[in-house]
């Protein structure tokens, strides 16, 4: 809001959004526009207005697809300098991809 504080205009609130940048999505919840929701699916499930006919595309898939759009959602991270592994956990660790596989420097942990 670029109006004065207490001013009219500041208390009238803001009647257009900026869109968030998806690069990065994952390192930064809470999500959406106002930070209310705390997982990337309820995200996806709130949109509505001139994203309906995306939300309603994706009520439309298979939950598997669907549970795939909310991973690929997930990778979408910008990753600490210095860190060694490409796939991580929410804490920055080496997180085993795909599930069951093993790294062979798994060790250093």
């Amino acid at each position: 809001m670029n109006q004065p504080l207490g001013s009219p205009g500041f208390f009238a609130g803001n009647a257009k959004f900026l869109t968030r940048k998806l690069w990065g999505t994952a390192n930064e919840p809470p999500f959406f526009h106002h930070g209310m929701f705390t997982t990337l699916r309820q995200a996806v499930k709130a949109h509505d207005g001139e994203a309906k006919s995306s939300r309603m595309a994706f009520d439309a898939l298979s939950q598997y697809e669907q549970d795939s759009v909310i991973e690929f959602l997930k990778t979408l991270q910008v990753l600490p300098p210095g860190t060694r592994a490409l796939v991580v956990d929410e804490h920055g660790r080496r997180k085993n991809w795909p599930p069951g596989s093993e790294h062979p420097d798994d060790s250093d942990r």
